[in-house]
């Protein structure tokens, strides 16, 4: 899809990015939210009492470096429709460039969390120069709006899950999963004609709500 608009019509380009990058940041930021309370239990479970505390505390870093790796995903691809994959090379060798050094600077001090958190910056080091190049390609993207109402929402359900964790996680982990696409609706994140692009592979009764809305 993008790549035919890329061809056919840039404006309509801008606006399938900008809905993905919305729908990608409404998934990955509470994921990253849920997972950092989860940790513990999860590792636990799925590797035993031998990879605690290290691997919960891998997993709660290295989580937070999905929001940004998504955007970045969706960024790749849309800078390949518009024909710059030569570019991007070099925005990868940029990444990769970084990793590396400061994987080598911070290991021998600071051990796995070093490397949790090299790969948290080395994915926002990426999105520098992606970002460079789509805004060169589709025009002026307005990056606060597409991002802020997933980061409100899933502060809010954190609040919830700080809260409510000591006590009860699951009924934390519960509510929190209420709370989050609350807020996220009350704060509407998407436009009317964001919610007609995505209407097509909405379940239908969301689309008779949206009709009737």
């Amino acid at each position: 899809v993008m790549s035919r608009q890329a061809s056919e019509d840039r404006s309509a380009l801008k606006r399938t990015y900008t809905l993905g990058i919305k729908l990608l940041t409404a998934i990955s930021v509470p994921v990253a939210v849920a997972f950092t309370f989860m940790a513990e239990g999860l590792v636990l479970f799925l590797g035993g009492a031998e990879f605690m505390p290290a691997g919960a505390i891998a997993l709660q870093i290295m989580i937070w470096s999905i929001p940004i790796g998504w955007m970045n995903s969706l960024t790749q691809y849309a800078l390949v429709a518009v024909d710059r994959q030569r570019t991007i090379t070099w925005a990868f060798f940029l990444g990769v460039s970084f990793n590396i050094i400061t994987n080598l600077i911070f290991i021998p001090q600071f051990g796995y969390q070093a490397a949790a958190v090299t790969t948290i910056f080395s994915e926002a080091v990426l999105l520098i120069p992606f970002g460079v190049l789509i805004q060169h390609e589709l025009g002026t993207l307005d990056w606060l709006d597409m991002i802020w109402r997933p980061v409100v929402a899933s502060a809010a359900m954190g609040a919830v899950l700080l809260l409510g964790w000591p006590i009860a996680p699951v009924l934390a982990l519960i509510v929190g999963a209420v709370v989050y696409p609350v807020v996220l609706l009350l704060l509407r994140p998407l436009s009317d004609s964001e919610l007609t692009m995505l209407e097509p592979v909405l379940p239908g009764r969301v689309q008779r709500v949206l009709a009737i809305r």
